[in-house]
């Protein structure tokens, strides 16, 4: 027998959420695949600024056009690199929230070091935006309970981490509440690609566009079904290109045709849930 979640309760009698987020990763992203590789040359650093430079204001472009506030989830070191890009994100009154500092492994760290690095990335994050971040995003990688329960002392109000539900929901061991995703909704593994180093490894072809929007629209169409969480996660480098940014176009105006999902922040649902 197939059980059924039990829906949550949104509000204004929204049947679902969807939230837009952005991890702004820049060339960080090449840290994705290999954590210890140089972002300060080759392919990875070319794409990270054509990014910044070219997919970021298209992003931007169509957020405002749709009416549409987005989090961007951004390492510090991408605060120290781009602050003219951040300026830009923060004047349009986006959330900003916290993706590491250098998208390090926080696993790999010691508490002391984790805390060291998100304490100066969230104390850059306060001065670009006027206002301390409420949310946290683990740099890809691997995190632990204690990387969790250090955010949370932190002054974080939720992390969008964690792969483990549909729906938001408090982790009892550090009392976080969590606002899950799922790969199948991260535009750059289906369409990074660079040469030197091999990114995807292997040298997979990039996804189909037409294939990717598809799934998008049936989590879509399953998040109004079973009432829960639409967490799209999206890079400049990838949905910013000029083939790519009609999917996210299409997206939106499925979501707003549907006049029954409450399109928000990662901000807006910790406060919705009292975090």
């Amino acid at each position: 027998m197939t059980m059924l979640i039990e829906k949550t309760a949104w509000p204004s009698n929204k049947i679902c959420a969807a939230m837009i987020s952005v991890n702004l990763d820049a060339e960080f992203f090449g840290k994705i695949y290999y954590p210890d590789v140089n972002v300060d040359e080759g392919d990875i650093l070319r794409l990270g600024r054509t990014g910044i430079r070219f997919g970021l204001p298209k992003l931007l472009e169509v957020l405002d056009r749709f009416e549409v506030k987005a989090t961007f989830f951004i390492p510090g070191a991408v605060v120290k690199r781009y602050p003219e890009a951040v300026a830009s994100i923060v004047e349009r009154g986006h959330e900003i929230g916290c993706h590491g500092n250098n998208h390090e492994i926080l696993a790999h760290m010691t508490v002391k070091e984790q805390r060291e690095a998100l304490t100066e990335a969230r104390d850059l994050l306060t001065k670009a935006a006027g206002k301390a971040p409420a949310g946290f995003r683990m740099p890809e990688g691997e995190i632990s309970e204690e990387t969790l329960a250090l955010v949370k002392t932190l002054g974080f109000s939720y992390s969008s981490s964690l792969s483990d539900d549909d729906v938001p929901y408090v982790r009892e061991s550090c009392g976080l509440l969590e606002l899950p995703i799922h790969w199948e909704l991260f535009d750059l593994p289906y369409f990074a690609f660079t040469f030197d180093p091999p990114i995807p490894p292997g040298q997979s072809r990039s996804a189909r566009m037409d294939d990717v929007l598809k799934n998008w629209l049936y989590e879509l169409e399953g998040a109004r079904r079973f009432g829960t969480l639409f967490n799209l996660q999206l890079d400049p480098q990838a949905i910013g290109e000029q083939g790519r940014i009609f999917m996210l176009e299409e997206l939106l105006t499925e979501i707003q045709k549907a006049e029954d999902v409450w399109v928000t922040t990662g901000e807006e649902i910790a406060s919705f849930f009292g975090a």
